[in-house]
């Protein structure tokens, strides 16, 4: 019978080989893994502050403004004023950070085909998700 530290054990693992076969993919569009965790995150076409950008994305916040300045530059993302308080600003996905993460998304769906992530282990893992931090990270 598997236990709870079992079940660390096994998401880690499946993270690792998901990251594995995400690398490469990455590599040929010049993107790190940060980077597309934060295009992945901005996909949603919400936008977010730069607070919660840092906590969805994983990375501390002195990165996080390097990496955003980063794919400012690169014209990947680009930065707005709140619509309700001018002061704080939102980062949102360019339309070419777009085409990046439906190129990548596409490529990734690919490499995982057969799996059942969508219908099966994304609504699972959500539901913990929730359950142990009160958010939900699936996007419907």
């Amino acid at each position: 019978m598997r236990g709870p530290s079992d079940l660390t054990y096994l998401l880690t693992r499946a993270e690792r080989l998901l990251a594995r076969r995400l690398a490469d993919i990455l590599v040929a569009e010049d993107c790190t893994p940060d980077a597309w965790r934060v295009v992945q995150v901005l996909a949603d076409g919400k936008g977010h502050f730069m607070t919660e950008l840092s906590d969805l994305a994983f990375l501390p916040p002195g990165s996080l403004t390097r990496l955003v300045d980063q794919l400012v530059e690169d014209n990947l993302v680009y930065r707005r004023g709140d619509d309700v308080d001018r002061r704080r600003i939102r980062v949102h996905l360019a339309a070419r950070g777009r085409r990046l993460h439906d190129r990548v998304a596409e490529r990734f769906r690919e490499r995982i085909d057969g799996l059942d992530i969508d219908e099966g282990l994304a609504p699972l893992l959500d539901e913990m998700i929730t359950a142990l931090d009160g958010t939900s990270v699936v996007r419907r």
